[in-house]
């Protein structure tokens, strides 16, 4: 018996220090959506306790588990906003490129655009109390060039953890675990898709193919974000480590998105997840400065020359049709509505008053646009300065959401020349709610164009169209009422 016992805790001491040397260790934990505690192999990097290579599940400062409960939606963070604050060290980064001419701050960006893309709604963060922190640290400080990151909302500051030369999909494949999304290779139903070969393994990664809690938002996706590479972690890198499984069938293929960030399995899951966003306004994250979109001129009396150089006529007060570059079709109020708060759609243009606007000029670069029908002002609704902000019709007032900035584009990248119209308020462009949409009706908004794929999305971009017919006397009679400065100005025209 007792050499039994010393040939135990011989053998126990021997596995105790393989982990050790490999910097394993054995902890028990309740992760997000399961039901009990577990043990689970974990490698200690620093004070991290990380799970399957990236999943921060705890720390060595910690006297609790890190997840006490099995609600899966008590980690996914709440309708609306999620505040992200990119840190000052990948800031700085901004100026070194990698063969893609992309900073690893380019590559924050990306991956946050691109989650925007979606329901998720992530913002910069400011004063709210719990958020997520993207740092970049060095290769030591997590044992490889790559990421880290807890699944699911955890209160308070929660750190993503990031090495310089990472790209715009590993940015968010670690986003989408502080979002609450699993590895897909680690589902509890995996074995019923792939085949992982263990024999080729590198030893000190043998337990990075634990299986995960968490129930999977659809079908198995091999070709999801946030699926491991089929050679990832071999021992022989001619020799795959995962293969895909179709019944009695196994098969060399290729797992993972391809080009793009996502999968389309990956887009509707984070659909599913955050359907509560579904009608929200979409997000820009705005910490960074929007690329100017080719050469701009200014609309307004010292930019003049300058217009008239590249054979452009400058805009001046009078009655115009508007009509959208990239769709072919023109302004309208919907529906012909005389009501504030109706909103500024595209549609084919039709001779009548919700088709025409009268374009004002106010100085100092500053114009206002209103409807012939209805003499109502076109503004940015509740004077927002939200991406996705509603554009409609009201009554006038002297607020900077009725005033327009109108610059000429001589160049779009990605787009087509012509006028951008911005709003004062926001200093947000004009644009359509689907910006290259031929729907009747499609609706406008301001938006700031979203960086993604490695550019940024072009400015929408309009032709204004002098009307030359005689305009009716109540229009005059309208904005004499309104401000006895304007008929003068009306009259000249």
């Amino acid at each position: 018996m007792k050499s039994f016992l010393i040939l135990k805790f011989t053998l126990l001491l021997f596995i105790k220090v393989s982990f050790a040397q490999n910097g394993y260790v054995q902890k028990t934990f309740q992760l997000p959506m399961s039901n009990e505690a577990k043990p689970y192999f974990v490698k200690l990097v620093g004070t991290d306790y990380l799970l399957n290579g990236d999943i921060v599940v705890g720390n060595t400062l910690q006297h609790t588990r890190l997840y006490q409960t099995s609600d899966r939606n008590s980690f996914i963070w709440p309708k609306g906003n999620v505040p992200v604050e990119i840190d000052e060290n990948i800031q700085q980064t901004s100026s070194v490129k990698d063969k893609s001419n992309m900073s690893l701050y380019d590559h924050v960006v990306r991956a946050i655009s691109s989650l925007n893309s979606t329901n998720l709604r992530i913002v910069r963060h400011t004063n709210e109390k719990d958020y997520i922190r993207i740092k970049m640290v060095g290769p030591q400080d997590l044992g490889y060039n790559g990421g880290s990151s807890p699944v699911g909302k955890q209160g308070g500051e929660q750190v993503i953890k990031v090495t310089y030369d990472v790209t715009s999909r590993v940015i968010a494949h670690e986003l989408l675990h502080s979002l609450g999304f699993w590895h897909e290779q680690s589902r509890y139903d995996r074995d019923n898709y792939i085949v992982i070969d263990t024999s080729n393994i590198e030893e000190k990664n043998r337990h990075n193919f634990q299986i995960e809690p968490g129930t999977p938002l659809g079908e198995y996706d091999y070709k999801s974000i946030m699926h491991y590479d089929a050679y990832g972690f071999a021992k022989d890198p001619e020799k795959p480590v995962i293969r895909c499984k179709n019944g009695n069938t196994i098969s060399d293929c290729k797992f993972g998105p391809g080009p793009y960030l996502f999968s389309d399995a990956d887009i509707k899951a984070i659909n599913t997840a955050y359907y509560f966003n579904a009608g929200l306004a979409k997000a820009v994250y705005r910490e960074y400065m929007v690329k100017p979109a080719g050469t701009a001129f200014q609309n307004s009396t010292g930019n003049q020359d300058r217009l008239t150089n590249v054979g452009v006529v400058p805009i001046t007060t009078g009655w115009y049709k508007i009509k959208v570059n990239q769709t072919g079709k023109y302004l309208a109020i919907e529906g012909i509505s005389m009501d504030n708060g109706a909103r500024l759609v595209q549609w084919d243009f039709v001779d009548q008053g919700n088709h025409k606007f009268f374009v004002q000029e106010l100085g100092g670069g500053d114009y206002q646009l209103s409807a012939l029908h209805s003499n109502k002002y076109i503004n940015v609704a509740g004077q927002s300065k939200a991406d996705g902000s509603a554009v409609i019709q009201w009554d006038w007032a002297n607020q900077d959401n009725v005033k327009w900035k109108i610059i000429y584009r001589a160049k779009n990248e990605g787009g087509l020349g012509g006028w951008e119209i911005k709003n004062k308020n926001s200093g947000s462009p004009l644009c359509l709610n689907n910006m290259f949409s031929k729907n009747n009706g499609e609706f406008f908004i301001v938006k700031n164009p979203v960086y993604e794929d490695g550019a940024y999305e072009p400015v929408q971009t309009f032709s204004f169209e002098r009307i030359t017919e005689q305009q009716p006397k109540l229009r005059e009679e309208k904005l004499y009422e309104k401000s006895p400065g304007m008929l003068k100005q009306v009259k000249k025209n």
